[in-house]
């Protein structure tokens, strides 16, 4: 969709109601940060979500709201809400429910772990999980110790670790080296392990053996990356061009609302013929429970249907305190 479309279309009255959801534990390397503000949108009868990640290089929420107020949507993050709440909308008109109508095509979805612990790891097999992804800093290398003591202890699992980019490419060649090849055999691959470039990957790929995925900047496809991490509120990747590629789907770590949405992209591309791997769906387990999050119920590899028209939670939505957007 064109950004003249989105201009044209965004003309109608616009409600706002801001949430805070509040983490159980630090999420990732590059935020302290245990509370996080977003807000929902109400465009026409679709229902859209806004939830930035300033210390990524989102615009805070404020500019995010102002491209709603000046009509004018010229990010990535306002654009998804838009097109989320658009395509909301569309079902709810029609009395149909976007999940119900992909249901069979979502993928299961890996557990996020912000911790490796036994503890932590034990709950999520009890849970069923049969993959977990760890969030990475610079100080990963020492915790291969225990990581290998964990992954011998459940050699079931498969493991992903996210970097968020915090790495150097020599830094990443030199974790790789110092893993197990017991350890190097279980992991699925390493996220976003230092900034992109095609010829540095390129290295850490044939000096590792391991896989890489790219999240940071996977709308811009190049040849070279065959696992792409992709939130859908974040970008709209067409099918077509997406031919020997291995997508992982997650969630933008955002309100209930926008993991149902990237539940039913991840649906709606797998029932296109996509190629797609054990997603991130199921990170409502990450912060503490509130109504909306009940609605998913425990997390776990299975997507769990919120019930309703669109994109669900309709009585939740419709009792909320809507504020004009002006």
């Amino acid at each position: 969709m064109q950004q003249e479309d989105l201009i044209a279309k965004v003309m109608e009255p616009i409600y706002h109601w801001k949430y805070s959801i509040k983490a159980n534990k630090r999420l990732n390397a590059v935020s302290s940060r245990r509370e996080f503000e977003g807000a929902l949108l109400r465009i026409g009868e679709g229902f859209g979500c806004l939830h930035p990640w300033p210390e990524l290089g989102d615009p805070d929420l404020e500019e995010l709201l102002m491209e709603f107020r000046g009509n004018d949507l010229v990010s990535d993050l306002a654009r998804g809400a838009f097109r989320m709440a658009k395509v909301d909308g569309a079902a709810r008109e029609a009395g149909e429910s976007l999940i119900e109508s992909v249901k069979r095509y979502i993928p299961e979805s890996h557990a996020t772990l912000p911790e490796c612990s036994m503890s932590a790891v034990e709950e999520a097999v009890r849970r069923g999980y049969d993959m977990i992804k760890l969030k990475g800093d610079r100080l990963f290398a020492g915790q291969l110790k225990s990581l290998e003591e964990i992954a011998r202890r459940w050699p079931q699992l498969s493991w992903r670790i996210d970097f968020n980019e915090v790495l150097t490419s020599e830094e990443t060649i030199g974790l790789s080296q110092r893993l197990s090849r017991y350890l190097r055999g279980r992991i699925d691959f390493l996220e976003d392990p230092c900034p992109w470039s095609r010829e540095e990957w390129g290295r850490i790929r044939k000096r590792s053996g391991l896989n890489l995925a790219r999240d940071r900047g996977s709308h811009h496809l190049e040849k070279d990356d065959n696992i792409l991490v992709v939130k859908p509120v974040r970008t709209d990747i067409k099918v077509e061009k997406l031919e020997g590629k291995t997508l992982v789907v997650t969630s933008n770590m955002d309100h209930p609302l926008g993991q149902a949405f990237a539940a039913h992209q991840a649906g709606k591309m797998r029932m296109e013929g996509v190629r797609l791997s054990i997603g991130g769906l199921q990170t409502h387990g990450l912060f503490e429970a509130d109504q909306f999050t009940e609605r998913l119920g425990v997390a776990g590899p299975t997507f769990t249907a919120p019930g309703g028209a669109g994109l669900g939670f309709d009585d939740l939505l419709e009792k909320l305190p809507w504020k004009r957007l002006s």
